[in-house]
């Protein structure tokens, strides 16, 4: 088999041919011929000896390996993934990544939110509510890789992709994606000055979009801002595995705030 042939070029996977040597030995004497695969371990090794060899492919491997080790590398990886043996880590992180805006979704009283803050039950003020819970999710999602290519930044992109497929939901928004779209990304700047900075420069990015600059109690911005700064340090204190493998964000109730 194919996957025979190419597991037969790794050492570490020798050791799984062992019992397939003594029926190519007979094989051999049967037609008078040379296998190529009778050289793997003719002298089999103790496990013992097996196990202290160094293992070109495993992650806690120090020692740099050479071009064609990593091609025998990328082989073998396509081969297992062919045969499920290895897990999807993308397909896992996709499904995270929309485990975790669906907690949004399940764990966020909006009726609270528009009752305390004065909102109506309108499409947009379900989407600023969202956006301020999604922003929350990808300042923690970037704190597990912000460069291309690494896991926070493949989760932040899932994240948001999630968001926008919950909220096409009609011929008339989907007119208003574009629109909605520039808006969320000049909040995400907002937002991100604001918790990083002062209470006050937070305050003036959340009466400027979740307010629409139309409030004039400031006890409710007080109120937003201290809730946003409570539910950024719960999810700053999640472990990876609570995140990112497992996801569990314990989001806080606005009445208990």
């Amino acid at each position: 088999m194919l996957s025979t042939r190419l597991l037969t070029k790794f050492n570490g996977c020798k050791s799984l041919l062992k019992p397939a040597v003594p029926s190519i030995d007979r094989i051999e004497k049967s037609l008078n011929i040379s296998l190529p695969y009778t050289s793997i371990e003719r002298n089999h090794k103790p496990f013992a000896a097996l196990c202290a060899q160094r293992c070109q492919y495993c992650s806690t491997t120090a020692g740099v390996t050479s071009k064609t080790d990593e091609a025998e590398g990328n082989i073998l990886k396509r081969v297992l993934n062919k045969v499920g043996l290895v897990p999807n880590l993308r397909t896992r992180l996709r499904v995270s990544s929309h485990l975790l805006y669906e907690s949004v979704a399940d764990k966020t009283n909006y009726l609270t939110f528009f009752q305390e803050f004065d909102m109506p039950n309108t499409f947009n003020s379900w989407f600023l509510v969202t956006e301020l819970h999604v922003w929350m999710l990808l300042l923690r999602a970037m704190a597990e890789g912000p460069e291309s290519g690494e896991d926070g930044r493949f989760m932040r992109n899932c994240i948001v992709e999630a968001m926008w497929g919950d909220s096409v939901s009609s011929s008339r928004i989907r007119q208003q994606i574009e629109e909605l779209s520039e808006q969320f990304q000049a909040a995400l700047i907002a937002y991100d000055e604001g918790i990083m900075s002062e209470d006050r420069v937070l305050a003036t990015a959340l009466w400027r979009r979740f307010f629409a600059m139309n409030c004039e109690d400031y006890n409710k911005i007080e109120r937003l801002v201290k809730y946003v700064r409570l539910q950024v340090l719960m999810l700053d204190q999640l472990s990876r595995e609570e995140f990112l493998v497992k996801p569990k964000v314990p989001w806080k109730n606005l009445d208990q705030i």
